[in-house]
C-alpha cells in the first residue's frame, strides 16, 4: 500500500468512535479510505494526520511492518472475522502470516508447573507438524506455548495487548527477543501503547481469529482464556481442552468446555487427528454468552489483588503455591522454577504444608489441597 493511503488508514482507525466494524462499514459505503475520511470529517474531529505520518516513520525506524486489510500479506483466517483489525503491526518473520494452519494455545497466567509442561510439550509437537503456534506472550501457559514451539524450531506468533515496542510482562523480554528473531510479534495497537485491561479482550479475538482452533490448558470459569474459547466458537473455530482435576478451580473452565463439546486433548495427536489442514471458510456459531461484567479476567490489569501480571507483585509464597497442582509436582522441578536458593524453597514448602495448603506425595512430590 502506498504511503498516502496507509496514512489515511492509520488516521481513520485512530479517530475516536471508529472501531474495526465501523471502519469496514465506512470503506464499503464510500468505496475507499480517503472518501471515508472526508465523510467522517464532516461530523467529528479526525485523528491528526501528522501523528499518523509519525507512526509510519517510527515503524520504518524500528523495522516494523504495518499491514492493512488490503494487503496480500494480511492473514486469511483473521480477515474472515467480523471485527478484523484494519491494521496490524508486525515485527519479525512476516512470511509466517502466509500459513493459515495455526493453533492458538491459551490458559491461566498463574498456571501450575504441570500445566505449563503440558502446554510446552503439546505446542512443540504440534509445531513440528508445520502448524504455527499463536498465543499472547503472557506469563504461564502463553509463555510455555511459545517456548515449546521455539525449542522445537517451529513457528510461533505472539499477539500483544500493547504497542509492539512495549514488552509486557517485562519478565518475558527473552521470549519477546526470540520471537522477534525467529517468530513473529503482532498487535493492532499504535506504538507506545501501555497495557490496559480493556486491551486484552480485543487482543484475544485476534489470537483466536488467526487460528483454526484454540487449545485451552487450565482456565477458570471466569477467565480470559474461557472467553477466548467462546470467541473462537463464535468465529467457527475448533476448541480443544486439556481436562483437569474437578477440585482445582483452574481446571473448571476446561472441564466446562469439554462438557460443551470441546475436543479432549492429552497429547498433540488428539489435535493433529482433528486438525483441518486445508483452506477453510469458517461458519460462525451461536454460543452461550458469558454474562459476568465484573472480573471477567482472573488477573485483569486493574485488579491488583488478583493480578499476577501487575508490576511490583512479589509474593513468593503465592507464586510457589500457584505452581503446584492438585495432581502434584516434583519438588526438584519446583525449586528450579522458583529460581531461589534450594533451602529457601524447601522451607517455604514445609511452611505451606504446616498451613494445610499442600500435602506430601510419594516420589518427592507435593500436591495442592
Amino acid at each position: 500500500m502506498d504511503r498516502k493511503r496507509l496514512t489515511s488508514y492509520i488516521q481513520l482507525i485512530n479517530t475516536v468512535g471508529i472501531g474495526p466494524v465501523g471502519f469496514k462499514k465506512l470503506l464499503k459505503r464510500f468505496g475507499n479510505v480517503d472518501k471515508a475520511l472526508e465523510a467522517v470529517s464532516q461530523k467529528k474531529e479526525l485523528f491528526s494526520r501528522k501523528k499518523a505520518e509519525e507512526e509510519i516513520m517510527t515503524a520504518e525506524i524500528k523495522r516494523v511492518n504495518i499491514i492493512t486489510l488490503e494487503d496480500e500479506l494480511y492473514p486469511y483466517n483473521l480477515k474472515q472475522i467480523e471485527d478484523a483489525p484494519p491494521i496490524l503491526y508486525a515485527k519479525g518473520q512476516t512470511e509466517l502470516l502466509q500459513n493459515s494452519n495455526m493453533l492458538a494455545v491459551v490458559g491461566a497466567r498463574s498456571a501450575s508447573l504441570s500445566a505449563q509442561k503440558i502446554a510446552e510439550n503439546i505446542a512443540g509437537d504440534v509445531a513440528r507438524m508445520g502448524i504455527t503456534i499463536v498465543s499472547g506472550m503472557a506469563r504461564g501457559i502463553d509463555a510455555a506455548a511459545h517456548c515449546g514451539a521455539l525449542k522445537a524450531n517451529g513457528n510461533t506468533i505472539a499477539v500483544l495487548g500493547t504497542g509492539i515496542d512495549v514488552i509486557y510482562p517485562s519478565e518475558n523480554e527473552d521470549i519477546y527477543n526470540a520471537l522477534a528473531a525467529k517468530g513473529l510479534i503482532l498487535t493492532e495497537y499504535p506504538f507506545h501503547t501501555k497495557p490496559q485491561a480493556s486491551n486484552f479482550p480485543r487482543r484475544n479475538r485476534i489470537v483466536s481469529g488467526l487460528s483454526k482452533g484454540v487449545l485451552v490448558v487450565e482456565a477458570g470459569l471466569r477467565s480470559g482464556s474461557l472467553i477466548t474459547a467462546h470467541q473462537a466458537l463464535e468465529q467457527g473455530r475448533d476448541v480443544y481442552a486439556v481436562p483437569g482435576a474437578p477440585y482445582d478451580g483452574r481446571s473448571d473452565g476446561c472441564n466446562k468446555l469439554l462438557k460443551e463439546g470441546a475436543v479432549l486433548v492429552d497429547s498433540a495427536d488428539d489435535i493433529i487427528e482433528n486438525f483441518n489442514f486445508s483452506e477453510v471458510v469458517f461458519t460462525p456459531r451461536t454460543v452461550e454468552k458469558i454474562t459476568e461484567t465484573d472480573d471477567l479476567f482472573e488477573y485483569s490489569l486493574d485488579n491488583q489483588k488478583n493480578n499476577s501480571d501487575s508490576p511490583g507483585q512479589n509474593d513468593e509464597y503465592a507464586k510457589l503455591l500457584s505452581l503446584i497442582s492438585s495432581s502434584g509436582e516434583d519438588i526438584d522441578e519446583l525449586i528450579r522454577a522458583m529460581n531461589l536458593p534450594t533451602e529457601k524453597v524447601l522451607t517455604m514448602i514445609v511452611e505451606l504444608e504446616l498451613e494445610d495448603k499442600i500435602i506430601r506425595l510419594p516420589g518427592n512430590r507435593v500436591g495442592k489441597i
